[in-house]
């Protein structure tokens, strides 16, 4: 996986820097229509950004089904059917996302980017536990497990945006999909996200505070193998399970500090229910 991490991540450089030789006659007409600014200063219109994002929140599982090998007890292997239902009391989960993005202002309020990168993440089930088994059985299992993944992520979307002095205000909005490596599972978001702020000076330092909302639809399908310590033995047990984010909302705070025309750098963290924190580093020409 890391081969595969590392190659990914060289390839979207490469692309970047292709995408880059090829721009540069394009960052002299874009925006289109810059008459809409009406005066004020524009942002250069296209960017490269390295992005890294962690995301922490509990799921809700919409389905959970195990397959359970014999088992080893002492009166002899058990056979159980395949697609036993599951439930669990608390599903969490962790990523830690790191991304390159290319995007462009096509017009003064519009911003259009591509994203891809790389996933690495974990989903912790707690108070676990299977249906239909004799209370001596289901003792023998356990009552919690994680199941850690990693794989591409891709993506795109769209930024409107304006302002009005000092203050400015966007909507963003993309998906992006998640390839795993354990079997056929899959990570697919949708995310719209508004923020309002303001710009301006601080001693040395130039940018801009905000505060926001995020929206999140997440739908996961994670299927595999985990083992199961039953009677001092490791049993692969087969899992399918199907979730959903619990907490569709979350507020954000965030800063993008100029050090440049050309670069800069940002920090977000997202708080209530479902906690992020996102840093950034943009290059603009």
């Amino acid at each position: 996986m890391t081969k595969i991490k590392h190659r990914i991540m060289t390839a979207a450089v490469a692309a970047a820097c292709i995408t880059t030789s090829h721009a540069d006659g394009l960052s002299d007409s874009l925006p289109l229509g810059k008459s809409l600014a009406a005066g004020h200063e524009l942002p250069l219109p296209i960017g490269i950004s390295a992005n890294v994002f962690f995301l922490e929140q509990d799921m809700e599982a919409q389905s959970i089904a195990v397959d359970i090998p014999p088992l080893p007890l002492p009166t002899g292997p058990l056979q159980l059917p395949p697609g036993l239902p599951a439930e669990s009391a608390k599903l969490e989960s962790r990523a830690t996302s790191t991304t390159a993005k290319l995007d462009a202002w096509l017009l003064p309020f519009l911003n259009v980017y591509g994203v891809v990168g790389y996933v690495d993440g974990e989903t912790t089930a707690s108070g676990f536990s299977v249906g239909g088994l004799p209370p001596e059985l289901a003792s023998l299992l356990p009552n919690s497990f994680n199941i850690s993944y990693s794989g591409p992520v891709y993506g795109g979307g769209v930024t409107l945006a304006a302002g009005y002095n000092q203050f400015f205000a966007s909507l963003d909005a993309n998906y992006t999909e998640s390839d795993l490596d354990i079997g056929d599972s899959t990570i697919d978001a949708f995310t719209f996200t508004p923020r309002i702020g303001i710009t301006g000076d601080l001693g040395d330092l130039s940018g801009s505070l905000y505060i926001g909302a995020m929206y999140q639809d997440v739908d996961e399908e994670q299927n595999g193998t985990v083992k199961f310590p039953v009677m001092g033995q490791a049993v692969p047990v087969g899992y399918d399970v199907v979730s959903e984010a619990e907490d569709e909302w979350n507020f954000l705070v965030g800063a993008n500090f100029k050090a440049s025309e050309s670069w800069n750098y940002g920090i977000e963290l997202g708080f209530t229910g479902r906690k992020h924190v996102m840093a950034t580093i943009n290059y603009r020409f």
